[in-house]
């Protein structure tokens, strides 16, 4: 049987204008600048033939998954924010709470709902993402990581909206306190990584743990959390021809991510998984978490501790 949730959902979010109003601002405001892409790149390499085809398809590709990922960032977690508190504004929620359905069917129901209108909008970036393939310069393994990257992308922060909608009581809190969270997420981790190497890696000679293959690797778990450094560093080890699940550490073209020290040799062999596999596997997970603890939170309102009252 389909969940009544997601059903309920779907109809909801389907039947008014407000749903086809975003996904068309999504797509003017993903062409605008997808036209300037290609005029701007066509104007700049209007004097080598041979190599503007792939040039303008890669620019292109490139651009349009950049603007669409961030765009879903906005727009989807802004979205599964509300799906709780929703219930509450409306005074729906202890009624929703008290029926026969469990706690992991409505959290489920609901971000189910927030990940297929996220699919709607990602099916529509595919036909601007299929551009450049009349371009050249673009692999199908390129177009399809892509895909996976922004789905990935859209449940994870997806659940971190559905966490932040079953704590708070309002909507527009929900969406304040979910979009801090990105921004804290997309802004923290390379001020972090920066700060890290200037601290400890800056120094000469560098600490031994510098080349230690446990550092390299932690290190590379940590800048795969950031959406835009995965897949970006993927799409760079791609164009240099890494097209396996793992690539050379000591040899490849994001080692200005990933610093290290190849003393004695210490790195020569080390191969690390490619950044949208950990990635993935990470946004994987922590959705997971995520969800679980939404499922353990669900309760009615009333159900709070008692404050303590103040002594006169």
């Amino acid at each position: 049987n389909a969940n009544p949730v997601l059903v309920k959902e779907l109809r909801g979010r389907m039947r008014g204008a407000r749903a086809f109003i975003i996904l068309t601002v999504f797509l003017l405001i993903l062409a605008v600048p997808t036209l300037l892409i290609y005029l701007s790149v066509a104007e700049s390499v209007r004097f080598d033939p041979f190599s503007a085809g792939q040039t303008i398809g890669k620019s292109l590709f490139i651009g349009v998954v950049t603007i669409a990922l961030i765009q879903i960032m906005i727009v989807v977690p802004g979205q599964a924010a509300s799906a709780i508190t929703s219930e509450k504004e409306s005074e729906t929620y202890d009624l929703l709470i008290s029926t026969l359905l469990p706690p992991w069917k409505i959290i489920l129901g609901k971000l189910a709902a927030a990940l297929a209108y996220a699919l709607m909008l990602i099916v529509a970036v595919i036909p601007f993402m299929a551009v450049s393939f009349l371009f050249g310069g673009v692999t199908i393994q390129e177009f399809l990581l892509a895909l996976l990257g922004l789905f990935v992308t859209v449940m994870l922060f997806g659940s971190i909206g559905i966490l932040w909608s079953v704590i708070m009581r309002r909507s527009l809190a929900a969406t304040i306190v979910t979009q801090a969270t990105s921004v804290v997420v997309l802004l923290g981790i390379p001020f972090l990584m920066v700060v890290f190497a200037i601290l400890f890696l800056s120094r000469s000679p560098e600490p031994l743990w510098a080349s230690s293959r446990v550092f390299v690797y932690l290190w590379t778990m940590f800048l795969s959390l950031h959406p835009f450094m995965a897949l970006g560093a993927s799409e760079l080890l791609l164009s240099d021809g890494q097209t396996g699940l793992f690539f050379p550490a000591a040899e490849n073209t994001i080692s200005f991510l990933i610093p290290f020290s190849n003393r004695n040799g210490a790195l020569q062999n080390f191969m690390l998984p490619q950044p949208w596999l950990i990635y993935t596997i990470q946004a994987v997970l922590l959705s997971a978490l995520l969800v679980f603890f939404s499922i353990r939170l669900l309760r009615p309102l009333d159900d709070r501790p008692p404050r303590r009252r103040r002594r006169k």
